[in-house]
């Protein structure tokens, strides 16, 4: 999973995100490019037009994938597709599609982006004892944390 969020887990705020820090979205750009990402029909059309090189698969309701992706009916489908592919998998927002996910990922790509937001979408909360942070470095206007899963979560 890939992600971008303040401290208190703030992901997105009017179809958007909250914050303009350029580096943190060239990172998340160049980290799926290659790979093959699976998101929310929301997030497909704020960010597909960014996203080149990769498989887009859509996880909608509708009978219909957006342009230029592929469509999944549920989160399930959606990572088994993208396996398949043989492509890095990406899970890449939005709210939702990230708390569906949540059980099947093994690594967690999370961009911290200092300050307090006003938002109306949030990562969901997981359980940090099943994970461990493998990686952290400070970047130009985020902190980059690489988790990677060393246990299931706990009920």
């Amino acid at each position: 999973m890939i992600a971008a969020m303040s401290a208190d887990r703030v992901i997105g705020r009017d179809d958007g995100l909250p914050w303009d820090v350029p580096a943190e979205y060239e990172h998340f750009v160049a980290s799926v490019r290659g790979g093959a990402v699976v998101m929310g029909r929301r997030s497909h059309e704020i960010f597909a037009g960014d996203l080149d090189d990769v498989l887009m698969i859509v996880v909608t309701r509708s009978e219909h994938a957006p342009a230029g992706s592929q469509r999944a009916g549920d989160v399930e489908t959606a990572l088994a597709d993208a396996a398949a592919s043989g492509r890095p998998v990406w899970v890449a927002g939005g709210a939702s599609i990230y708390a569906q996910a949540l059980p099947y990922a093994d690594e967690l790509h999370l961009s911290i982006v200092p300050g307090r937001f006003k938002g109306d979408a949030w990562f969901p909360a997981w359980d940090e004892r099943s994970w461990a942070l493998a990686e952290e470095s400070a970047r130009a206007g985020y902190v980059f944390r690489r988790y990677v899963r060393v246990a299931r979560d706990r009920a």
